[in-house]
């Protein structure tokens, strides 16, 4: 059974809330040795504050819990196991806080790539029905792609398109990212659900791909897919080369911990020095030419392996060597901030004079 780790909060909280809510036997359990003593129980409250989770009076080696021993959790049917070094315990009542990880079971077949909000990679559909007269479809929209596989895609849709779409209506795919589709290809609406649980006017749409994709459209599928694959592995996977989104998530939480201001202006620095990838190949080159690549190095320690490939990929091997030989180094997350302060002035003023534009929008089309 394969599972994936996340560290994000929100997730995490959503997923301990369908816990509560689906109300199934869970599993706790530590470790001696060799040996095992496990008892049952279900999870009785969740909050951002604290947890709660009873214990089956009835359990057997209750006596035997070790409050300087953490514990491990597993829910099974929803299939999420957690561990937590801190608890308290009173009578048969387990309290912690909001798990800093969990992992829950990849129930997805296909790997699946994700695709940030603001990048506004765009994926537009239209119905399968015609007007009569025209024999035009009855709506084209153009939406936000959030994720892709071979085998589906996810996006964001508004309160009009979703108004058009219901789960199993089937719509026809025109364009996914950079790429127009060589011919418009049918799809399944899987599901529908809120974009995030505090915004209404936003929904995701999981769509499925036809099994039956006719070679052609496999292939531009595939394409999209494997080039988003190379990015996300770096640009060289041997070596340090940035960070993935949940490597990234867990080291902010961290660094929270102790210090929320300096957390904070680390995420928005790490968001906006991911615009860098925003500029032209020409834009980078420069950019490359002008920057000191200790203090780049530096600024770009927490960020992500897709922004170090897509500003590095077009230049000389001996050029990339040398950046991630200095990317390799870790850095106190003060001086990593102190890094970012400085390069996003020098950018500020290079967006300011024109000499770089930082826009996601501002992408070719492959036909």
């Amino acid at each position: 059974m394969q599972y994936w780790k996340t560290h994000q909060k929100d997730i995490i909280y959503q997923k301990l809330n369908l816990v509560l809510k689906k109300s199934p036997k869970l599993t706790v359990w530590q470790q001696f040795g060799s040996h095992r003593y496990t008892h049952s129980g279900k999870l009785h409250e969740v909050s951002e504050q604290i947890c709660r989770l009873h214990i089956d009076t009835e359990s057997q080696h209750y006596d035997k819990l070790d409050i300087d021993k953490p514990i491990f959790v597993h829910i099974p049917g929803i299939e999420i196991i957690f561990k937590k070094d801190k608890y308290n315990r009173h009578g048969h009542v387990i309290e912690f806080s909001i798990p800093g990880d969990i992992q829950v079971y990849e129930r997805r077949k296909n790997q699946r790539f994700y695709y940030l909000y603001q990048d506004h990679k765009s994926i537009t559909f239209h119905s399968e029905m015609r007007d009569v007269e025209t024999d035009k479809p009855e709506f084209v929209f153009t939406s936000v792609l959030v994720d892709i596989s071979i085998a589906g895609a996810g996006m964001v849709v508004g309160n009009e398109e979703v108004q058009k779409l219901k789960v199993g209506s089937e719509v026809f795919l025109v364009n996914l990212t950079d790429q127009t589709l060589p011919k418009p290809f049918r799809v399944k609406v899987k599901y529908i659900e809120p974009y995030k649980h505090n915004d209404l006017d936003l929904h995701k749409v999981g769509l499925i791909f036809d099994d039956q994709l006719d070679s052609i459209s496999y292939k531009s599928i595939s394409s999209i897919v494997e080039k988003k694959q190379r990015k996300t592995q770096g640009l060289n996977p041997e070596q340090y080369c940035g960070m993935d989104f949940e490597e990234q998530v867990r080291a902010i939480n961290i660094i929270e911990m102790k210090n929320p201001v300096l957390a904070n202006n680390l995420k928005d620095n790490i968001e906006y020095l991911d615009q860098l990838r925003y500029m032209t190949t020409k834009m980078k080159v420069e950019f490359l030419k002008n920057t000191n690549q200790d203090l780049l190095a530096v600024a770009l320690r927490m960020s992500s392996k897709e922004l170090v490939y897509d500003l590095f990929s077009e230049v000389t091997q001996t050029m990339q060597e040398e950046f991630l030989d200095k990317l390799k180094n870790e850095k106190p997350a003060s001086a990593v901030c102190k890094a970012q302060d400085d390069l996003i002035k020098d950018i500020r003023q290079m967006v300011a004079s024109g000499e770089i534009v930082l826009d996601p929008t501002a992408f070719v089309t492959y036909v």
